[in-house]
């Protein structure tokens, strides 16, 4: 049985509510994960070769920024529930079934498309990137450039990692079938590798490998769900 109308003003509380929670949630996260963010850091300074930072309050900073990074995902499960909350009433019983399930996987492929970029992608791009280098071309990269490297990096991956979802979507509202998808999986496996290719830093084949063999993987499970 449906929930009872309610008048707008009660549906931007209830937002405004759930936006305070999620904010909260992710300070939360955010918190317990400053001590990790020093650490994670170092690992990824360490396979650049060590990095600066140009200004006094640089290194405070990027740590807080790691740190809030960390912590959204930390958080991400939680925010998710928030946002259940706000739109399950909306929904039938068999969207709400669908939308909860998406949604835990959703989290999951983020979770690993970015774990991917940091602990594959970083490492074997900054061995190739760093190369170039010579006894007279030495890498001085700031403590925030680099960070923000690795972090774009996380965020492609995790964002390439959300196309099943979009699949799935799609296919529920009829506007992709199992069949018309697979009758143009060549084209899906190119396309697969040319993402890779473009994301990825540099002509690396390792990291494009790390992005574009776990996309076709994913593609081929993707399948075994739609209809």
């Amino acid at each position: 049985m449906d929930d009872p109308a309610e008048p707008l003003t009660a549906h931007l509380v209830e937002l405004r509510l759930r936006l305070i929670y999620s904010l909260l949630f992710w300070a939360a996260g955010m918190a317990l994960c400053y001590s990790s963010s020093g650490r994670l850091l170092g690992w990824l300074a360490r396979r650049a070769g060590g990095v600066v930072f140009t200004m006094p309050a640089e290194a405070f900073t990027v740590r807080l920024k790691a740190a809030a990074f960390l912590g959204f995902l930390a958080a991400l499960p939680l925010i998710f529930h928030q946002v259940w909350l706000f739109v399950a009433r909306a929904l039938s019983p068999s969207l709400r079934r669908l939308a909860s399930a998406l949604a835990a996987a959703s989290y999951l492929l983020f979770a690993l498309g970015a774990a991917l970029a940091l602990f594959v992608v970083v490492p074997a791009a900054m061995r190739f990137l760093l190369a170039f280098g010579s006894e007279d071309i030495r890498p001085l990269m700031t403590l925030s450039g680099y960070l923000g490297f690795v972090t774009s990096l996380a965020l492609a991956f995790g964002g390439v990692f959300q196309v099943p979802i979009g699949l799935v979507v799609l296919n529920r509202l009829g506007l992709v079938s199992r069949r018309a998808l697979r009758e143009r999986w060549r084209f899906v496996y190119l396309g697969a590798f040319v993402l890779a290719a473009v994301l990825t830093p540099g002509p690396d084949l390792v990291s494009q490998l790390a992005l574009a063999v776990p996309c076709v993987a994913i593609f081929e499970l993707t399948m075994l769900v739609l209809r």
